[in-house]
């Protein structure tokens, strides 16, 4: 099967991970391997919420795969800050969450995607991009 991602144009990249936008309305995240710098993650987010709101979009695609484990200064400002800001103030609702490989970044991912699910977005997680799209595109 094609890679669906490739028909995604980059809105925004940097060191920890690129924001696209997917042709089908909704954005697509891709984290890079490595370790990341706060100030590269929270840009990444933060563009990411831009372009949520730029496009009025509500639907994400959150690719994982090559992600190392969230740190606790990441998670803080996620749960505390990112999130309640793009879904309370902005128009993200849905997420669908191809998981990391890595054993250790699949556990803190989805602790915090429990918790944020809790509070304000509706996940579901993927084994593949194609899963991923199919689930984004029933929701309409």
């Amino acid at each position: 099967m094609p890679n669906v991602l490739a028909y995604s144009r980059v809105y925004f990249e940097n060191a920890s991970g690129s924001v696209a936008e997917h042709p089908e309305g909704f954005a697509v995240l891709s984290w890079h391997k490595g370790p990341r710098h706060l100030n590269d993650f929270k840009a990444v987010l933060n563009h990411l919420d831009r372009l949520l709101r730029l496009r009025n979009w509500s639907k994400l695609l959150a690719d994982q795969q090559l992600m190392t484990p969230f740190t606790p200064e990441e998670t803080a400002w996620v749960m505390q800050d990112w999130l309640p800001r793009a879904v309370g103030e902005g128009p993200y609702r849905y997420a669908a969450v191809i998981l990391p490989l890595d054993v250790f970044a699949r556990l803190a991912s989805q602790s915090v995607l429990s918790e944020s699910q809790k509070k304000f977005v509706a996940y579901q997680h993927c084994a593949t991009e194609a899963e991923a799209v199919q689930w984004l595109r029933q929701l309409g």
